[in-house]
């Protein structure tokens, strides 16, 4: 058989790998919103927002995202803490703030309207090599690839690829084959149906290989060794430390910090702590602080020294501590333990502003208890309704428990929230 034949072989090959594919996902598709739409924009809000998180979380905030937000014009004017709250529970954060980032980049610099090739959307801050191909193929049509953490796992299997998948050769590679496979005609719904066969049948540990329309051309599937791959490095140790939180507390006013601007949680509002390693906090439950390593700790964590006489006397007399509950980011799990230090009263130097005083709102505009933090639209703004935030004096501030929902907070944090609210 010459070599020739092998190649008519293999173009057959690739002609049915599309065909199949699609076939498949005209079929099989999930009726999902963002399917329904050629808006870039609309588009790069589903692709940023399903990075690491499930399509049926990712549905409400989506739908909610774009009401708020309608189109990058819009993003871009948006004050960041308000992208933040329409955000929150989302985990995350940092996708958000890139987002809004990338908005401004394309007010400033590319006239207000998404770039339409993929190596243009390459220079917007935050959008990366996924998400531009996405964007490229699904709204402007462009053949580029789009290989996101269910691409890998399809192509290394289809490929019976014996080589960690995350390397820079492994994605070439893979990049090189998808662009023989695409379909020309429909680059964006060959993306789209590679990332649902991902999703629903070649799936981590249990792929569904019985009714997968590509069994037949995939080398791992006929080798019976579908589960060898994708082949991936050795996941680096997550760091664990023990978050020691302070939440200081007069009457029903909780006092938060907001986070710096970069890092963990950036932007974000907190109760505020310290990070302990492991070597300083060896017992298993609740550590055990003197009186000069808990204030000491405190100091650190709170910006503002109004209170620390009156909180020192609070350690000297005794306060418990709650925890631990486990939190686990992508690359540090946080064993967070916390105090709550009740205050009978702020020191002279502190006046409490007066609320807000916002307009009454008509009850069909009423916030109603969904798990997220709600924003109230008034004359076409939305706003913050926090009925009695007090003082905000470099980035801290104190909040009636009641609007603690009101405000970006951690999920982290949510243990924390329920002690006082109980």
């Amino acid at each position: 058989m010459d070599a020739s034949y092998d190649s008519l072989i293999d173009i057959a090959q690739d002609q049915s790998l599309s065909v199949r594919l699609l076939t498949w996902y005209t079929v099989e598709k999930r009726d999902l919103p963002w399917r329904k739409t050629s808006d870039p924009y609309a588009i790069w809000v589903s692709e940023v927002m399903l990075q690491q998180t499930q399509v049926k979380t990712v549905i409400p905030y989506y739908e909610r995202f774009l009401q708020r937000f309608p189109n990058v014009e819009q993003l871009s004017k948006a004050n960041l803490e308000d992208v933040l709250t329409i955000w929150s529970g989302l985990g995350y954060y940092s996708r958000a703030r890139r987002m809004w980032e990338g908005a401004r980049y394309i007010c400033d610099f590319c006239g207000g309207k998404m770039p339409e090739d993929y190596d243009s959307l390459l220079r917007v801050p935050g959008i990366g090599k996924y998400t531009a191909g996405a964007i490229a193929s699904i709204a402007f049509g462009q053949s580029v690839a789009a290989i996101d953490g269910n691409v890998l796992r399809v192509v290394s299997r289809l490929l019976a690829w014996s080589e960690p998948v995350e390397t820079v050769r492994s994605f070439r590679h893979f990049s090189d084959h998808l662009a023989v496979w695409q379909s020309d005609d429909q680059p964006g719904d060959f993306n789209q149906a590679l990332m649902e066969l991902g999703a629903m049948i070649c799936i981590t540990t249990k792929p569904d290989c019985s009714n997968c329309p590509l069994a037949q051309l995939c080398v791992g599937c006929l080798q019976g060794e579908v589960l060898r791959y994708p082949v991936k490095k050795p996941k680096a140790q997550r760091q664990v430390l023990t978050r020691l939180t302070f939440v200081l507390r007069i009457g029903d006013q909780i006092y938060l910090q907001k986070r710096p601007s970069s890092g963990l949680l950036a932007d974000l509002w907190e109760f505020p702590g310290v990070e302990l390693s492991e070597d300083k906090v060896m017992e298993e439950g609740i550590p055990i602080f003197n009186l000069s390593q808990i204030f000491d700790y405190y100091k650190k964590a709170i910006a503002v020294r109004s209170f620390d006489g009156r909180v020192k006397d609070r350690f000297a007399q005794g306060l418990p501590l709650q925890g631990p509950v486990w939190y686990t980011f992508s690359h540090r799990r946080w064993r967070i333990i916390w105090t709550i230090i009740d205050l009978p009263s702020l020191p002279d130097s502190i006046k409490l502003t007066d609320p807000l005083d916002l307009p009454e709102l008509p009850e069909s505009i009423g916030t109603k208890s969904t798990g997220v933090s709600l924003l109230r639209e008034l004359d076409g703004k939305y706003l913050f309704d926090p009925r009695e935030v007090f003082q905000s004096v470099d980035n801290s501030c104190w909040v009636s428990l009641q609007d603690l929902s009101n405000f970006p907070l951690p999920v982290a944090f949510s243990a924390i929230v329920e002690d006082l609210t109980k």
